[in-house]
């Protein structure tokens, strides 16, 4: 597998770092997909290796944004998946942890770093390397796109279901609206643990401590939180680093994203059931 700097300035890169993983879980939708990429096409700048895997979807827009990217250089390798589920990119993306570095980055392609001085990438790797009980890292979202429930309420056609899941009208992260505290960039994280609004950084943006994941294995994010627990490390937020969800943006953008299809992406229905195919 081939490196890759895709960033524009070498400024914030050590020298002889040993490139730093990003693994992409992608999940169709095709705006989110080319919104993820770009942002770290132009705001990562330590000397890093991009992994995307791509689970199968039955828009074709997707690949092409996928193709647009590959011919920028982004990837070291692209993964096609012929089907569409959670344990896909779990097999994967364990198999290729035996070339990763010390730390590497997991992340979802609904989610988009937002710009700040410097690298995302080398700030989450300082801290982690500062402070050997952190497992897993994640960064604080942009609560402005948050949708309010009115909003939501009249997007969904008065569905109270519909816009609770499509806007995430329940979501723990809505504690951080109006809460500064958190936020408080003289800090470089803070434990995911009461008085915090939520319980585990969301795997839609983490940096892992790769030897603890080779043996602790992919698995949803609260799970995933706990087994760090009991390894004796913690699960953390940097305010440091900001990014949005833009699956918050569902009810406008993808007003017809399923819940069951979100649910059958973890756990198929049937072995060898894709979401899509669980939609019919």
């Amino acid at each position: 597998m081939t490196s890759s700097r895709i960033g524009t300035s070498d400024s914030d890169d050590r020298e002889g770092q040993e490139p730093i993983t990003i693994f992409i879980a992608s999940c169709g939708r095709p705006i989110y997909l080319w919104m993820c990429l770009d942002a770290l096409w132009r705001l990562s700048r330590s000397n890093s290796r991009v992994i995307l895997l791509d689970n199968a979807h039955p828009t074709h827009s997707v690949e092409h944004v996928i193709a647009a990217f590959e011919a920028r250089g982004l990837f070291a390798e692209v993964v096609r998946f012929p089907s569409n589920s959670f344990q896909n990119v779990a097999s994967a993306y364990h198999e290729r942890l035996q070339d990763a570095g010390p730390f590497h980055v997991f992340m979802e392609s609904d989610t988009m770093i937002c710009e700040k001085p410097g690298c995302w990438l080398g700030e989450m790797l300082r801290i982690m390397e500062a402070n050997p009980t952190i497992g897993m890292l994640g960064s604080l979202i942009d609560t402005r796109d948050f949708v309010s429930s009115d909003v939501a309420l009249v997007q969904a056609g008065g569905d109270q279901a519909a816009a609770e899941f499509l806007a995430k009208l329940q979501s723990p992260e809505r504690g951080f609206i109006d809460a500064p505290i958190w936020a408080d960039t003289a800090r470089d994280f803070f434990p995911t643990e009461p008085p915090c609004p939520i319980g585990n950084p969301p795997g839609r943006l983490l940096m892992l401590r790769t030897d603890a994941m080779r043996e602790i294995r992919l698995q949803p994010d609260a799970a995933l939180a706990d087994a760090f627990r009991r390894r004796g490390m913690r699960p953390a937020v940097t305010p440091l680093i900001r990014h949005r969800h833009l699956s918050l943006l569902n009810i406008f953008d993808y007003h017809d994203y399923s819940r069951v299809a979100r649910d059958a992406f973890f756990s198929p229905p049937n072995p060898g059931v894709s979401a899509s195919e669980a939609l019919k």
